[in-house]
């Protein structure tokens, strides 16, 4: 007689050590002024540059969270398109297009070295979850807050 075949359970858990290496301290909440400017590190996590009161930082969608970031960069993209289109260019397409978002995240220190030994100090804010308002008028939520 045939047994039945059995399934593999479903990992309903999400990756704790992701969390609680990103966020070992808690979330805040932060407005930004995010740019269509990216890179990625050497681990694959999206780095975008953000702006808050004029002062620049880096805004990191790491791991899973990467993946869950794709709305945004469209939305970024298509601004940057139009801008294109746009016969009277105010203002660079570096520094003029801007999608306000709202992070709840992990401030970290990233510093890099400059040519003249001087270290650089970068702040990143680690994103857990970020929303942003839509042509709509609705809030868009994406990410979620670290489970521990």
């Amino acid at each position: 007689m045939l047994q039945p075949k059995r399934q593999k359970a479903p990992d309903l858990r999400p990756d704790l050590r992701e969390d609680a290496l990103h966020f070992r301290s808690g979330t805040v909440s932060v407005t930004v002024d995010v740019s269509p400017q990216q890179r990625k590190t050497p681990l694959g996590d999206l780095v975008l540059r953000g702006s808050i009161g004029g002062k620049d930082i880096e805004v990191v969608f790491p791991g899973r969270r990467r993946a869950l970031a794709v709305p945004l960069l469209q939305r970024l993209h298509a601004k940057a398109q139009l801008h294109k289109l746009d016969p009277k260019p105010a203002v660079a397409a570096e520094t003029g297009i801007r999608q306000r978002i709202r992070v709840d995240g992990a401030w970290r220190v990233r510093l890099s070295n400059e040519q003249d030994a001087v270290p650089d100090r970068r702040f990143q804010l680690v994103a857990a979850r970020w929303r942003y308002k839509g042509p709509d008028g609705l809030d868009h939520i994406f990410g979620h807050l670290p489970a521990f």
